[in-house]
């Protein structure tokens, strides 16, 4: 515990059906005192994790809330800090932490610049190009990726909807499936392994630690079993191409695929936690913690160079998550 920190609440924004991340994050908070309680919010009164939390509130869609309002809310409601857990709502918050900040209520959140880079996979592809570990390569175009390739990937430049996504496509196939898009972009299909990385980064720009997790079964996009392990040559490596995006803060979650020559190639940056999350937080990437932390402007509280446990493992089952 924390000596002489005030009672508040702390906003999980987008709770819908991520009710382990939401305990998760809950067993967080709880080390720094207890009375931070921390509220599982969402603008669907009906979602799952309403009936699943104990501390449930709604909160206006966000393309229907003006600050105005939001800060109206987080008075009413004790919201001291925000914790967002969706892309489609980080340029929402990057937009306003200012004027959050302003009003004495945190929110762990990258720059508005950086997730301006993330959420863009060819503004992502060419700002990294260059990166200690590279982007795949991505074109706008279907006709100039490299003919070393057999199979190509072609999806949406922005969001995360995997259903649209098209793998294993040869040249002739994409400009057809381009056109189930709004606005595409072209990859080459990177065989090999996948792993996620897991990092904290504070206001100075510092990362505290590096988590690896093989991504052993993955269901539309999210990991269902993981196991963590060590890798410091990556890991230093990881630090050093999150270090080429200036802003990134708080909690951020890459996506790495390892080809058969064992040549690292990035896939993207998530700046928020991720539905695997708790087995980082279980490792000891406290995140959260940290970021509430450093907000108190108690950042003497946080190691700068975390130990983390090895070999866990999260397995994800009919809604049930285990780590072990």
């Amino acid at each position: 515990m924390v000596d002489q920190v005030p009672h508040f609440n702390v906003l999980f924004s987008s709770l819908s059906a991520k009710i382990a991340l939401y305990d998760s994050v809950k067993n967080e908070i709880a080390t720094i005192s207890p009375g931070i309680v921390l509220l599982g919010a969402d603008s669907d009164k009906s979602c799952i994790g309403s009936k699943k939390v104990q501390d449930f509130t709604t909160i206006p869609p966000i393309d229907e809330l003006k600050k105005e309002s939001l800060l109206h809310y987080c008075q009413k409601n004790r919201v001291r800090f925000i914790v967002p857990t969706r892309d489609g709502e980080l340029p929402f918050w990057a937009e306003h932490q200012d004027f959050l900040i302003s009003n004495q209520i945190g929110v762990m959140i990258s720059s508005k610049s950086a997730i301006q880079i993330c959420e863009d996979k060819y503004l992502f592809a060419k700002h990294l190009k260059k990166a200690p570990i590279p982007a795949i390569k991505t074109s706008l175009s279907s006709t100039s990726l490299s003919s070393e390739y057999d199979h190509f990937v072609a999806k949406e430049r922005t969001g995360t909807a995997s259903s649209t996504i098209g793998i294993n496509l040869r040249q002739e196939d994409l400009l057809t499936h381009s056109q189930k898009l709004k606005r595409p972009i072209f990859q080459p299909q990177i065989k090999g392994r996948e792993f996620s990385a897991e990092t904290w980064i504070d206001k100075n720009n510092r990362c505290h630690g590096v988590i690896l997790r093989w991504r052993t079964h993955v269901i539309k996009g999210e990991s269902h079993n993981s196991i963590t392990f060590k890798n410091t040559a990556w890991e230093k490596k990881l630090v050093a191409t999150f270090n080429k995006i200036e802003g990134l803060k708080g909690h951020i979650l890459a996506q790495v695929m390892v080809d058969q020559n064992e040549k690292l190639h990035l896939v993207e940056i998530n700046p928020r936690l991720g539905g695997a999350s708790p087995l980082a937080l279980a490792s000891g990437l406290h995140s959260v913690k940290w970021s509430i932390l450093e907000f108190l402007k108690l950042s003497n509280q946080i190691p700068p160079e975390p130990i983390f446990k090895d070999g866990l493992q999260l397995i994800k089952k009919k809604g049930n998550v285990q780590i072990q």
